[in-house]
């Protein structure tokens, strides 16, 4: 009998219903590698048979650079390794409340709509903790996107600015800068003040391995939805105004 190589993890099987052990029986991989902008992406096309019960199945994962990084939550270093991994014939959404639908957003960068997207799929996977890490990443990336490098602290205990010497203190981790987006009058204190809530969820899981509940990361969702219309969706209006003005 051959041996052969075991995919690194579980994937669907349509037959046991379920994520099983996998056997790699064929592989064809294509790699594209540029020095010059140290970027590199992998593709693996993957004939694999589940070792349950012998069924066939095609799996791709792809890998390139930027689906591993480092952030920075409040001063502590944190790295995250991000999987793109496709089984066919694909895992079904039998239950209906699986089933999460996306907002459509025009405006978006593409790295907050590819971590949007996977939030959701977090979600319908009931991956809660992966969910609630990607929408405090998400947060991340709003200030990266607009140049919010710090603001003013608050605590975390009393919800108060931190103060020195009677000034405010300011700080350029994700605290500082959810106020610096209110500061920059991107969001209201009120807006800040419900991300500051997602901030927190989001380093109790990635701390605590804390799994949140289902009905805390939707909600927490609805609000980041908002919060992505606000900023982006909302220009088309200001084009608009812009547009009338002219004519007017």
């Amino acid at each position: 009998m051959l041996e052969y190589e075991r995919f690194r993890k579980k994937v669907y099987c349509r037959t046991c219903k379920i994520d099983t052990n996998h056997q790699i029986l064929a592989k064809h991989v294509i790699n594209d590698d540029c020095d010059e902008l140290h970027f590199y992406s992998t593709d693996e096309y993957m004939i694999c048979q589940c070792m349950g019960c012998d069924t066939v199945n095609f799996v791709k994962e792809y890998d390139d650079s930027n689906m591993h990084f480092s952030f920075y939550a409040d001063d502590v270093a944190e790295h995250v390794d991000i999987e793109n991994i496709d089984v066919y014939p694909p895992k079904p959404l039998t239950d209906s409340e699986d089933y999460y639908k996306m907002k459509e957003f025009k405006h978006l960068p593409n790295l907050l709509s590819s971590l949007y997207k996977q939030v959701v799929a977090n979600v319908e996977l009931k991956h809660y903790l992966l969910a609630a890490a990607g929408l405090r990443m998400m947060i991340e990336g709003i200030c990266n996107h607009l140049s919010i490098k710090n603001g003013p602290l608050i605590d975390d205990n009393t919800g108060e600015p931190k103060m020195k010497d009677g000034n405010p203190v300011r700080g350029s981790n994700l605290n500082g800068r959810i106020n610096g987006l209110a500061e920059a009058k991107v969001l209201t204190e009120r807006s800040s003040g419900v991300l500051h809530f997602i901030r927190k969820l989001g380093n109790q899981t990635v701390h605590e391995l804390a799994d949140p509940k289902r009905h805390i990361i939707l909600d927490a969702l609805e609000i980041i939805e908002q919060t992505l219309y606000n900023i982006y969706e909302l220009k088309k209006y200001d084009y608009l105004k812009k547009e009338y003005m002219k004519k007017s």
